[in-house]
């Protein structure tokens, strides 16, 4: 993965991640503004030819959820599409992998539009 994400040239203002993600403690060290950057610039074009279609799924759900929630300006349309993607997501999941990996975090994500809706755009924080 690491040769892939050195492949992929962004704009200076998009971000960076660091690129030491196969060794060791891999993305355990990543900030908020990093993990963003990895799942809308970096995950698709590194790992799409890596996944079974299943996971394809799951990623492109994800990556659209994401995309959704960390926009500037989120109408109420862009809110429902998002809880709808993240619902795919945790559908998918255990669909594929079964109930027990529907580990807390995919169930809060379930309630990230709610918090969306009462303290404003993700971007904020």
């Amino acid at each position: 993965m690491e040769k892939r994400a050195k492949k992929i040239q962004v704009p200076v203002d998009l971000g960076r991640i660091p690129f030491k993600i196969a060794t060791g403690e891999g993305f355990s060290g990543y900030t908020a503004d990093q993990w963003r950057s990895f799942i809308m610039i970096y995950a698709t074009p590194i790992m799409w030819d890596l996944l079974d279609e299943a996971d394809k799924k799951i990623l492109a759900n994800f990556v659209r959820a994401c995309t959704l929630l960390v926009c500037r300006i989120v109408n109420k349309s862009a809110l429902l599409e998002a809880h709808y993607r993240l619902h795919q997501v945790a559908r998918l999941i255990e669909e594929n992998y079964g109930q027990e990996k529907i580990t807390p975090n995919i169930h809060l994500s379930l309630h990230i539009v709610e918090c969306c809706q009462d303290y404003g755009p993700l971007y904020l924080f």
